[in-house]
């Protein structure tokens, strides 16, 4: 499942803003997509405060990523370390300093008598997580609202998904049960127990997340709850490929003028975040009305090809993989100050986008969630679309043949009103029971 759906257009990069622009031509070229893929992700938590307005959806989105880079050990995921530490520097370097705080809250408790009043705790946004538990993780993110009244987004970085993984187990299964919930601004996340140990609140969690992985561990990583549940679909995979017998890749240096252009960027997004009293900035809506349509035509495409296929893969991966690069888009179009000169380079970085995240999903998870649901791909003949397998006039029975070979579970009455519906076929003689493909 590894082909393209839909031939789309390559991106270049004069479809990017200056600061992604940077990172790509600096990257070898079979690393440029997981390159600005992890300068998105970045941007996108340091775009905290943007909010943006989806076509399928009523309420305002927070401009959130999970991006998992996957390659062997050895093949160079180390690249993306420099580019959050430099992206994330001043968020890394605040949190130094509120752990400080935390640390210094902590050993006067130790020290301090039993018998005398304690300061008050200091309320600390902490933002840039690796390893936490689940009781940790509701107290920072409550942390924001006591202090700001609002949540803010997390970043969560680890070089080696399967080094967090060992490191606690329990919460990892936390982290990603929570992910499902922090993909989305508003989705609330509750605890109330009665362990000393634990911290009761009900919190909105929300995260950027960009993980490196080898392809074992991202399996483990996805079991099959993981991918009946949605974990995989909000995620962007960028596999970096067999890179067998190829050199190491080298990233050519960035320049000064780069780095101040890199410097500026982050410092925009740091004040749209935070004002100059220790409070937070209004958010701010990015006005993509205009990408509505091509939303919607890139959408109306994948049910196209889910009505020909009655691929239950496609239907389910397509819509967040819509969603994925809409955001990115957003933060691009933010990022080149909303000039509506560049939103045909929007447009052409969306469509990229939105496919390349859609291949990602179906090459890795396709086959594995259609057996899971009962939709066994078979044959290799089977790769081959059932709408496109049938000839240009067909009965019926035809169909029923067919969806039994290719052992489908959808029934030949839904293929008709759906593919009659799209106006994928229509019916010549309304006494016969014969149809015709208008493709």
């Amino acid at each position: 499942m590894t082909k393209k759906f839909i031939t789309v257009p390559t991106i270049n990069a004069k479809d990017l803003p200056p600061v992604l622009r940077i990172y790509w031509e600096a990257a070898p070229e079979s690393f440029r997509i997981p390159t600005i893929l992890t300068a998105l992700c970045c941007l996108c938590a340091l775009g905290t405060r943007l909010r943006v307005k989806y076509v399928y959806d009523l309420e305002l989105h927070a401009l959130l990523l999970q991006v998992i880079i996957v390659g062997n050990p050895g093949d160079g995921k180390s690249f993306t370390r420099p580019i959050v530490k430099q992206l994330m520097a001043p968020l890394l370097l605040r949190d130094q300093e509120l752990r400080r705080q935390e640390q210094a809250y902590n050993e006067l408790k130790k020290t301090q008598a039993k018998n005398k009043q304690l300061p008050d705790e200091p309320i600390t946004d902490v933002r840039c997580l690796q390893n936490i538990t689940r009781a940790k993780l509701v107290k920072r993110a409550d942390m924001f609202l006591r202090k700001y009244g609002e949540p803010l987004a997390f970043m969560l970085f680890s070089e080696e998904l399967a080094t967090m993984a060992e490191g606690n187990r329990k919460a990892y299964s936390d982290l990603r049960t929570i992910g499902r919930l922090a993909y989305d601004l508003g989705a609330s996340f509750s605890t109330d127990t009665n362990s000393s140990e634990s911290y009761c609140a009900m919190v909105d969690i929300i995260w950027c997340s960009l993980y490196c992985s080898t392809p074992a561990a991202l399996d483990e990583y996805m079991d099959k709850r993981s991918i009946e549940g949605g974990n995989v679909t909000r995620h962007v995979i960028s596999d970096l490929g067999d890179l067998m017998g190829d050199d190491a890749p080298v990233f050519r240096p960035i320049s000064a003028d780069n780095q101040l252009v890199i410097q500026q960027t982050v410092d925009r997004l740091m004040h749209e975040t935070y004002d100059d009293n220790g409070g937070l900035q209004p958010v701010h809506e990015v006005d993509m009305h205009w990408l509505d349509g091509e939303v919607r035509k890139w959408c109306q495409q994948q049910r196209n090809r889910v009505l020909k296929t009655g691929s239950r893969a496609l239907n389910c991966f397509y819509k967040r993989a819509s969603v994925s690069a809409f955001r990115m888009a957003t933060i691009c179009y933010h990022l080149w100050n909303e000039d509506a000169a560049v939103q045909k380079h929007i447009v052409k970085f969306y469509w990229f986008m939105a496919q390349y995240i859609l291949d990602g999903l179906l090459s890795r998870w396709g086959k594995r969630f259609e057996e899971m649901q009962k939709n066994e791909e078979g044959d290799e003949q089977h790769r081959v679309p059932l709408y496109d397998q049938l000839p240009k006039q067909f009965s019926r029975d035809q169909l029923r043949e067919l969806i039994v070979k290719l052992s489908l579970s959808t029934p030949a009455r839904v293929f008709i009103s759906k593919w009659k519906r799209a106006k994928l076929i229509h019916q010549p003689d309304k006494n016969v029971d014969m149809f015709e493909k208008n493709y």
